[in-house]
């Protein structure tokens, strides 16, 4: 375990490191921009650099974020590849009926996704970033860490990199799915986000249990946080989902077509991938 305690640890230093030094070089720009129009501080170092890590003259704080998650991302993804903690295996591709289980993966993962978006409503848990998130939805770096950068990494590290050592130094293989569940909604910090991260991570975790490679795992991490960015902008604070907004009477009829298709996704899924990969070395892509 200490080998995932570490990655946790970089990956949180990560975060914080990345989002001061955006914010730095955004105070930098702008106090230099003042100074050439001759607007002068009295204020003493200490003050200035309270002032970064306060957010204080920064334009936009949302950006300022994203930028750092981004970033975040970009050196982790780096970190985990160099350092061989992933790797890039095309193995799982040429294997017979990869494509139909990539297609099928779409729909299984959608209709997974509502249903846990749905139960997560029912328990009416606090979203305590509700607002960044919204925030960052209407932002072309928010969109691009929250949609792309986020779900990789993730996958990467939770799938690949943690679940991927577990398997192969645990003997029961649920423990291991689990366990990287846990870490992965742990993470996140945010009472709606830990559950439904958690449930998240039991599916993406089986996925890549089954096929050995986090690529399933990555289309539909993908998926998800990007519906999740257009809801937001699409969607009222009131409105759950994209389907939602056809009212509550069709809500019924979404119910019943995705369970009938999830259950049709889950058995075609289960029976066409086989556990037969071998976990020695790192996670594969």
């Amino acid at each position: 375990m200490k080998r995932t305690i570490w990655l946790i640890m970089l990956y949180l230093l990560y975060q914080v490191v990345f989002t001061f030094l955006v914010m730095l070089g955004q105070f930098l720009f702008m106090f230099a921009k003042n100074a050439a129009y001759g607007v002068v501080t009295d204020m003493s170092p200490a003050e200035l650099l309270q002032s970064v890590g306060s957010g204080q003259y920064l334009g936009d704080t949302t950006t300022t974020i994203a930028l750092g998650v981004l970033l975040a991302a970009l050196a982790m993804l780096w970190t985990l590849y160099r350092h061989h903690y992933v790797y890039s295996d095309a193995s799982f591709l040429h294997q017979k009926g990869a494509l139909p289980v990539l297609l099928v993966c779409v729909p299984f993962i959608y209709t997974t996704m509502y249903m846990l978006n749905l139960l997560c409503g029912e328990l009416d848990l606090p979203n305590l970033m509700e607002d960044s998130f919204i925030d960052l939805s209407g932002n072309v770096w928010g969109i691009l860490s929250m949609a792309l950068a986020a779900p990789i990494l993730e996958e990467c590290l939770f799938r690949g990199a943690i679940e991927g050592y577990l398997l192969r130094i645990w003997k029961r293989p649920w423990l291991a799915v689990t366990m990287s569940a846990l870490l992965f909604g742990a993470i996140h910090m945010n009472p709606v986000q830990m559950v439904f991260g958690f449930l998240a991570g039991m599916v993406f975790g089986w996925l890549y249990y089954r096929t050995g490679s986090i690529l399933p795992g990555i289309i539909g991490h993908i998926l998800n946080n990007s519906l999740a960015v257009v809801s937001m902008q699409v969607c009222d604070k009131d409105t759950e989902s994209l389907e939602a907004l056809l009212g509550e009477a069709a809500q019924p009829y979404f119910l019943a077509a995705y369970g009938v298709i999830l259950v049709l996704s889950a058995w075609y899924l289960y029976k066409k991938m086989k556990r037969n990969c071998n976990f020695y070395e790192t996670g594969a892509v």
